[in-house]
């Protein structure tokens, strides 16, 4: 129920609830987009009456703040509710085992920790960027089987399949970001064309004002999010604004990527695809400031370039293996 929310909860976790009476199933509900309802009162709703003594499942701990809705205790409360089983407390530090305080003070049965890896590994986005304010980061590179991520003869070097993937994950995330180089080089669009879910924020790193204005990262009415320098073309700046980007002004020619990630924090961007280029993804890969790692090595050898899996250490033969297509996929937790 939980994994329906994809793409649309943005900074705000995946949760489903399920309401189980006499062993029969009476309500359910997730949390399908930030500011609307929460799992839990989705569930009661659909529950009604058949609330009543019954048990209530759900893999986060029920809030007990008001935010953009009101405390999910008091209707849980409400709905007297007999029991309720949590997969996981909250990391937020405003709720954090507050809520199931306040139900097992008010006389309902709390179960937690169940499936409780299982919870965590869901919202492990959530989790980083409600403690520390910054986005969940992933880098996902594409490349040869002799370590090049330029000079493909063709567009795509890896499989449909791989592709798919990715775009299945950017319409998971909050954002996608690249560097100048890659709009100028590629023109991408950085949209979810293949799984149709959701297209994320777009993101880029462009010092010096490069980008063109009939760019397709400018295109539809996505939230695009442009980081440069205050002193560049103002007549530029501000067309960009009039169709409708974002600008983050930041200092000088070189933008230390903590900086850069500590400000799309500020601004609710709680999860990151990067997807291009070189240099982005070495000055990332240096400081180690990925939270995950996907490389697709599809069976071509482009035989010219510089080896960038070599060059930046990254041993494929030390990380978990899948196939997909006909690529391989090599996908590191860092914190793992």
């Amino acid at each position: 129920m939980a994994t329906r929310g994809w793409g649309k909860t943005e900074i705000n976790p995946l949760v489903g609830a399920v309401v189980v009476k006499n062993g029969h199933i009476v309500g359910r509900g997730f949390h399908r987009k930030l500011g609307e309802a929460h799992a839990e009162v989705c569930a009661l709703i659909e529950a009604g009456r058949n609330a009543k003594d019954s048990t209530l499942y759900v893999n986060l701990e029920p809030c007990c703040i008001t935010g953009r809705t009101p405390p999910c205790v008091e209707e849980i409360l409400k709905a007297e509710i007999r029991r309720v089983v949590i997969g996981m407390d909250d990391p937020n530090p405003k709720v954090n085992g507050r809520g199931r305080m306040f139900l097992r003070e008010n006389g309902i049965e709390v179960t937690c920790g169940v499936l409780e890896k299982e919870a965590r590994t869901l919202n492990r986005w959530y989790e980083k960027y409600i403690t520390s304010g910054l986005p969940y980061i992933i880098v996902k590179i594409a490349s040869s089987e002799d370590g090049r991520i330029t000079g493909f003869k063709d567009k795509y070097i890896t499989s449909f399949s791989s592709r798919r993937l990715v775009h299945s994950i950017r319409s998971r995330v909050g954002a996608v970001l690249v560097g100048i180089n890659t709009i100028l080089k590629d023109d991408p669009f950085l949209t979810d064309r293949l799984v149709g879910r959701h297209n994320p924020t777009r993101i880029v790193l462009d010092p010096h004002l490069k980008i063109p204005l009939n760019s397709n990262f400018l295109k539809d009415d996505a939230r695009r999010i442009v980081i440069t320098g205050e002193n560049n073309d103002q007549e530029k700046i501000e067309k960009l604004r009039n169709i409708g980007a974002e600008m983050i002004f930041l200092k000088g020619d070189y933008y230390p990527l903590e900086v850069v990630f500590e400000e799309l924090g500020k601004r609710e961007i709680g999860s990151i695809l990067v997807e291009g280029g070189g240099i982005l993804f070495s000055q990332i890969l240096e400081k180690n400031l990925y939270d995950e790692l996907i490389i697709f090595v599809a069976p071509q050898i482009i035989g010219s370039g510089i080896d960038f899996l070599r060059e930046n250490s990254l041993d494929l033969d030390n990380m978990p293996l899948e196939k997909i297509g006909e690529d391989r996929l090599y996908y590191v937790y860092r914190n793992n």
